[in-house]
């Protein structure tokens, strides 16, 4: 490994958030007796949760039982692909990293099956919401990459604003297409996928998972690994957000 692109890696891992915070807390640690073990824990739960290892930890039980459970073979009404964000005033392309993953993916298996698809999402702002970024995003990709689509077959539900108003609203287009016990594809972020079916299920679907948007990567080990980075928090981030909402799920 080239000796300055290790400098410059080290550098950004430990002078650019979130490592400049954890090297904050510890110095901080230094001249506060009274508060002292207080900022050294705080420091290393926070690299905890920047550390590589530990985000893919996290992750790995949300995102493995998908893995394997791309290739379909049983019969369905409808792809319905969650939404995941846009990106209001972008040029091209609209939907957020993760909702274009889940939108590309969903129209892959769409057309594969011949089956209709059903996105669904609409965010607070309603002058601009996941469902408007969405269609642009799709006329861009049938215009330049030539593909071609049933219109008839696509679906567009721009209401909901977050996964159980996603089922909710899902229903009620399949209710009337006359699917009142519907068998769906569901497609959204692997990290996301366990609590997504619990909520589908909930109100009587049949869900057959096929995941997009994996996070855990099976990259070679290096320390850099090690150090705290952006990229592992964010992860951490969201499974821990998954987690919460799985126990909502439970205790309600």
């Amino acid at each position: 490994m080239n000796f300055f692109y290790i400098i410059s890696k080290l550098f950004n891992y430990l002078f650019l958030p979130p490592g400049v915070f954890i090297i904050i807390l510890l110095c901080a640690s230094f001249f506060v007796k009274k508060f002292k073990w207080f900022f050294i824990i705080c420091a290393f739960v926070f690299y905890l949760l920047s550390n590589t290892f530990i985000s893919d930890l996290l992750l790995y039980p949300l995102e493995s039982p998908y893995i394997k459970q791309n290739q379909i073979f049983k019969k369905a009404d409808a792809v319905v692909v969650l939404g995941g964000g846009k990106i209001k005033g972008s040029p091209n392309l609209p939907l957020s990293q993760s909702a274009f993953k889940r939108a590309v993916w969903g129209l892959m298996v769409a057309k594969q099956k011949n089956i209709s698809l059903i996105f669904t999402g609409g965010g607070t702002d309603k002058s601009y919401s996941e469902a408007d970024a969405f269609k642009e995003t799709f006329k861009e990709i049938v215009k330049y990459l030539d593909i071609k689509f049933d219109k008839k077959k696509i679906f567009v539900e721009d209401k909901s604003l977050n996964t159980n108003e996603n089922a909710k609203y899902t229903k009620k287009i399949l209710v009337k297409q006359g699917k009142t016990k519907p068998t769906i594809i569901l497609v959204t972020s692997a990290y996301h996928m366990k609590r997504a079916v619990q909520i589908y299920e909930k109100l009587g679907f049949t869900v057959i998972p096929s995941a997009t948007d994996f996070l855990i990567s099976n990259s070679a080990f290096n320390f850099l690994k090690l150090l705290p980075n952006m990229n592992s928090f964010y992860k951490s981030y969201i499974a821990l957000h998954e987690y919460f909402g799985l126990l909502s799920l439970a205790i309600d």
